[in-house]
């Protein structure tokens, strides 16, 4: 924990806007909606636009006034928007695949330019000098409390640049990776002459290049970026946090086209956020699952994660506003799921690019939508339990979806493959995605609570009586004996359709699953399913995307497709059981809702001995949470469920803020109330 109370704040200036006229007003006016930090994007394109030549002269009046009305200021730096002469000087143009130059131009979120190549070490050379600047300027005002290195770090297009830079750090990570050439050779099935001149992928259709270059250019390579501003501030500032975050959070992304490899890429700095992947209006049940999965995947990643980009409605001219009850919700959930920082994007709607009219917590006017109120009564509760809510924890849940990084890059490069020999998106099924997703709606609509881990992480498979694998395709070795050590100490695993299906080469294992001793499985047929069906409580399912036949030595079938081949077979291994499906849980719960998936799962759940979620009616719209802060439990209630809702809560229950009627121990919400509780655990 970095701060030892909730950051509650909003982004303020990225130039040209708001404008110098308008600060005098609105810096004040930040106290009327609780907002005590304001976040200023140093754009390195307006703040040096020659080289080695300085101006931050708006940078410092803003920090005078923030001085002046006692506002704490988070610094990001905006380094895409490079200056001219880094492209002119420094030949810092991304290159496309066929040769092209990738120019950046002016973009609304991006005002002035786009991404140089920071592969380029003349560039990133410039920009380390750029940071150190800012930092030696700014590391000793009494307003600054955080620096934010990057604004959405991502990966972006598909091939990204093919400059000779990047294609010698390729064949570098290569090097690292396999030592040889041969031994890359040997793994890939490839004849590639030397890492020297390893060529860059054109097309996704052989798998395994562009699998490979992705990787790199979605984790590694961002993760020199990130350092390139982390050791440039820490160079000159040793005491204050340094954070990034991310625009989709790997969970959301189109990881082959929009990549950044979340749980590699955050090592780069102290903690991580993100901005919000998903719908902004609470609206539909989806809407709000979503986003609940946003923030618990996000917690999984980072105790202290920020939710860095809160928007009140995209606006633009073609998106809705915020209603007061979106936005409560939001922060609720949040709040509620462990986040360390609320910060908003932004205070004034933006008027320049393509993003005029977007966001705004007040209008561009200055003048306040309906939700800045709500964002105002939200900030004085929580300043009211300050230090309860950053010192509180989440209750570890007893299931969690194992995420896997390259299972889910290889599924889209997978779905990318079109019949012509260039990238384009051909079927986008979106297999892992909405498998995990889907997986996640289910799970929480049969009340129980679910969170994410890391497949790859050295610990943490023991904390959970179940884990749900969605559309695992790639087990490596260290994994698939960790998950085998798992079932035998007496956990569960439900595996989806496609568990193993391929090696860590990328390519398809026609024989035996590397998790013997445990079990003895093959593929035989795997096909994108038409017609066939799954009857599972007299309700039939159309099992989605794929159905797979599995030859399971010993195991019980415990479901069976139309053809009478085995659907779902189970296999007990020491303590423990794994289920093997032949078709996708969480994607065909995503594709269609059927009650009886609910019902199916709900069985393999209670036998594992998983608890559902004490008061939760996820289902018909009533959402429960908690936290746990010392001796307390905080209890976080949203009823969306259309009409009031009681719940019996313990007899020292106290009411801590929101909606609601609290006598007796009886907690009483009406329809789109929600609030929150505490009492000893």
């Amino acid at each position: 924990m970095f701060f030892d109370e909730i950051i509650y704040g909003t982004q303020y200036y990225r130039a040209p806007t708001p404008l110098p006229e308008e600060w005098e007003k609105d810096i004040p006016e930040l106290e009327s909606y609780s907002l005590d930090t304001f976040q200023i994007r140093i754009n390195w394109r307006w703040n040096e636009v020659r080289e080695g030549e300085y101006r931050f002269d708006d940078v410092d009046r803003l920090f005078e006034l923030a001085e002046k009305h006692g506002k704490r200021v988070i610094v990001k730096f905006l380094l895409e928007c490079a200056p001219q002469y880094v492209f002119d000087k420094y030949g810092g143009t991304r290159i496309g695949p066929r040769g092209e130059q990738l120019r950046g131009g002016s973009h609304g979120a991006f005002y002035g330019g786009w991404r140089p190549c920071f592969t380029n070490p003349d560039v990133a050379k410039r920009a380390s000098l750029f940071c150190e600047e800012v930092a030696k300027r700014y590391k000793d005002r009494p307003s600054l409390i955080l620096w934010n290195a990057w604004n959405e770090i991502r990966n972006k297009p598909i091939e990204d640049c093919y400059c000779p830079h990047c294609r010698a750090a390729y064949g570098e990570y290569l090097r690292k990776r396999f030592g040889t050439i041969d031994a890359l050779n040997e793994f890939y099935g490839t004849a590639e002459d030397s890492f020297e001149a390893i060529a860059l992928p054109s097309t996704p259709h052989g798998f395994w290049d562009t699998f490979e270059y992705k990787s790199f250019t979605g984790g590694e390579n961002l993760y020199s970026f990130l350092k390139i501003v982390y050791d440039a501030v820490r160079r000159h500032d040793t005491l204050h946090p340094i954070m990034s975050h991310v625009g989709f959070t790997s969970a959301f992304q189109y990881t082959l086209g929009d990549v950044c490899n979340d749980y590699r890429v955050k090592e780069a700095v102290d903690f991580w956020g993100t901005s919000i992947p998903c719908a902004c209006n609470m609206d539909t049940a989806d809407n709000r699952l979503d986003f609940m999965l946003l923030n618990d995947y996000l917690y999984s990643l980072d105790k202290s994660y920020f939710l860095h980009e809160i928007y009140p409605g995209l606006g633009m001219f073609k998106y809705t506003y915020d209603t007061p009850f979106d936005m409560k919700f939001k922060l609720h959930t949040a709040l509620s799921s462990g986040a360390k920082g609320l910060v908003f994007w932004q205070y004034r709607a933006e008027r320049v690019g393509h993003e005029n009219d977007c966001a705004g917590i007040v209008r561009a006017d200055g003048s306040p939508r309906e939700v800045a109120f709500t964002v105002g009564a939200f900030g004085r509760e929580l300043k009211d339990n300050a230090r309860l809510f950053a010192g509180a924890s989440v209750n570890t849940p007893e299931l969690a979806i194992v995420y896997d990084f390259n299972s889910q890059l290889l599924s889209e490069i997978e779905d990318t493959c079109g019949p012509d020999f260039h990238f384009e998106t051909f079927r986008p099924v979106y297999y892992y995605k909405n498998s995990h997703m889907g997986a996640y709606r289910l799970f929480r609509e049969s009340d129980y609570d679910a969170t994410y881990i890391d497949a790859h992480a050295e610990s943490g498979f023991e904390k959970y009586k179940l884990l749900y694998l969605p559309y695992h395709n790639m087990l490596d070795e260290k994994t698939a004996k960790r998950l085998m050590e798992y079932v035998k100490n007496g956990g569960t695993v439900i595996a989806d359709e496609g568990f193993g299906l391929r090696n860590m080469n990328t390519w398809l294992n026609p024989y035996d699953l590397p998790i013997k001793p445990m079990a003895t499985v093959r593929m035989r047929e795997r096909r994108l399913n038409r017609d066939t069906g799954v009857v599972i409580d007299g309700e039939r399912i159309s099992a989605s995307p794929y159905k797979t036949e599995y030859r399971v030595e010993g195991a019980s079938v415990v479901l069976r497709f139309d053809d009478g081949t085995p659907a779902a077979q189970a296999i007990e291994y020491g303590k423990g059981k794994i289920y093997f499906l032949g078709f996708s849980l969480g994607y065909t719960y995503y594709e269609k809702r059927y009650p009886s998936l609910r019902g199916f799962t709900e069985k393999i759940l209670s036998e594992a001995g998983v608890e559902k979620a004490r008061l939760s009616d996820v289902k018909a719209g009533l959402y429960v949470k908690r936290l746990t802060a010392g001796e307390d439990e905080i209890l976080f209630v949203s009823n969306c469920t259309g009409g009031e809702r009681t719940l019996s809560l313990p007899k020292d229950a106290v009411l801590l803020g929101g909606d609601g009627r609290l006598e007796g121990g009886c907690y009483t919400l009406g329809d789109c109330e929600m609030g929150y509780v505490k009492y000893k655990t």
